[in-house]
């Protein structure tokens, strides 16, 4: 019985310096997470915001979140590029401050370290679908170039952050646009043609999975694996440069009478154009446009190298054998 006893009150005993540990190591771990969170530069998520603002010397650069995509409204009305957007949104959202250098701000402070009067200085201004709006300064890099100096509008003090955080946010118009030539989904599009300026016009219908057939300018079966190749290489391509938003006059571009015309059925029915004209020999790129925007932009020199120009290219090979 007296055995009994003891190993009762030592269970006893165990329990509550597990108890005590328990507690303590929860305290701990409560004391890290409210430091982290101390740490904090913005009080909301990456996904919460839904208009961002970059101010960089004369430079205003605006986008605004409708439904899922991205939309550039200054300098001038383009889609954005969701990727890129997301990127700097969860490098700049998701900041900590490494450290407080002031509690306050005095002048000669502000300006010793680039974060006013100072062509460096970069503007971030976020707001969310809730409408809160915080503002973030970014001025110079320390000696060490690892880290930056910044404020916040409505915080008094001056603080330090990496870096990186600061290149997160100094993003172009270009940086910012979206710079894909087509959008489309090569293995559900409906179809495509493609139409070379005194050459032949190539018709392709897509009318089942893995099916593609040749209907001008004669009909045959189009080997899938070719089909998609190409497709998937269109569908790939990016933007070289931008060249002029609000062109007067196609001519100069080789776009008033295009040497290649692509276009895409996809999955809704909806065509997509793409035409495609002279060669800019400065930066080594065709003009091309879509049909169904104004601005001409920039493609690789090599876009065209995998377009076909007969319909024989893309024909199904049959195996000696096959009849």
């Amino acid at each position: 019985m007296r055995f009994f006893k003891k190993t009762i009150f030592w269970v006893i005993i165990m329990a509550v310096i597990g108890g005590l540990f328990y507690l303590m190591d929860r305290q701990v771990e409560e004391k890290k997470t409210l430091e982290e969170e101390k740490k904090k530069v913005f009080p909301f998520e990456p996904q919460d915001v839904n208009e961002f603002q970059i101010i960089r010397g004369g430079e205003n650069i605006l986008l605004r979140k409708e439904g899922d995509d991205w939309f550039m409204e200054s300098p001038f009305r383009a889609v954005g590029d969701k990727n890129t957007v997301q990127k700097l949104l969860e490098g700049v959202v998701k900041a900590k401050i490494d450290g407080i250098l002031f509690e306050n701000q005095p002048v000669d402070k502000l300006r010793e370290m680039g974060i006013t009067d100072s062509p460096t200085s970069l503007t971030l201004h976020l707001r969310t679908s809730s409408r809160i709006l915080k503002t973030i300064v970014f001025g110079d890099r320390n000696p060490g170039m690892n880290l930056g100096f910044a404020i916040l509008k409505d915080d008094p003090r001056i603080f330090r952050l990496t870096a990186d955080i600061k290149a997160e946010a100094d993003k172009t118009v270009f940086d910012l646009r979206d710079k894909a030539v087509m959008n489309f989904q090569p293995l559900k599009s409906k179809g495509f043609e493609i139409k070379w300026n005194g050459g032949e016009t190539i018709t392709v219908d897509h009318p089942s999975e893995g099916k593609w057939h040749i209907t001008r300018p004669a009909k045959g079966i189009a080997n899938p694996n070719k089909i998609t190749e190409i497709l998937y290489k269109i569908k790939e391509s990016r933007i070289k440069a931008f060249i002029d938003e609000e062109p007067k006059d196609l001519s100069p571009y080789g776009l008033s009478n295009p040497r290649l015309k692509i276009s895409i059925i996809d999955e809704h029915g909806k065509k997509i154009e793409l035409l495609v004209g002279e060669k800019e020999k400065k930066q080594r790129g065709l003009f091309a446009k879509r049909e169904d925007a104004k601005n001409v932009f920039l493609l690789e020199e090599d876009f065209i190298l995998p377009i076909p120009k007969s319909s024989a290219e893309l024909e199904e090979t049959r195996n000696a054998g096959q009849k």
